[in-house]
């Protein structure tokens, strides 16, 4: 009989998701990751994105993913979901940079896989499959995972404890292996290569 041999655990795809960042001095550094097919939106506990605010009203709105495409619609609420400075009356496909408005309440919507498509459609290349990636170093790895989940370079670096100067060279590193420009390109890059 052969002693069991442990089984290393498999490493996880990380995927962009999209978040909400609140400005507004109350809620300031506030992000709600968009990670749910349908929830709704509002101060009561119940929903699937809680904003603890009196002036967001219980059930406020519906935040809807279709495949790629954020949906969002207002449920009646008192004080109104605008986007963009516009109040919407039914649902509303909200795009990556919009500004959504729940009640005096605003947030940006920041989606890392929109803005990769958006950079992959100025310039089209045929590009031939490729077997495996790079050879990135744990620490770059990191880095990496870091900018698919939205991260700035000082919250990278924080997480890390590093510097955000630090950051910025293994970026820079992830950049020359990769063959890519920015940020964008790394995480698309990452996601074809199958690095993420």
């Amino acid at each position: 009989m052969q002693p069991m041999q442990a089984q290393a655990p498999k490493a996880q795809k990380i995927v962009p998701v999209p978040t909400l960042r609140f400005d507004d001095p109350i809620l300031a550094g506030l992000r709600l990751r968009v990670d749910k097919d349908v929830a709704t939106l509002g101060r009561r506990e119940d929903n699937g994105y809680v904003l603890p605010d009196p002036r967001v009203s219980r059930v406020h709105a519906e935040i809807r993913k279709d495949g790629n495409v954020l949906i969002v619609t207002d449920l009646g609420s008192s004080s109104g979901t605008k986007v963009n400075n516009e109040a919407i009356a039914g649902p509303t496909v909200v795009r990556h940079g919009d500004r959504i408005s729940f009640g005096p309440l605003t947030a940006t919507l920041e989606d890392p896989a929109a803005a990769m498509q958006r950079e992959d459609a100025t310039m089209v290349f045929e590009m031939p499959k490729v077997e495996t990636g790079p050879h990135l170093s744990p620490r770059q790895q990191q880095v990496l995972e870091g900018m698919a989940e939205g991260m700035t370079n000082s919250e990278i670096g924080e997480q890390l404890g590093v510097t955000e100067r630090t950051v910025k060279a293994y970026a820079q590193e992830l950049y020359d292996k990769l063959g890519v420009r920015n940020r964008a390109g790394a995480v698309s890059q990452g996601v074809k290569l199958g690095l993420l």
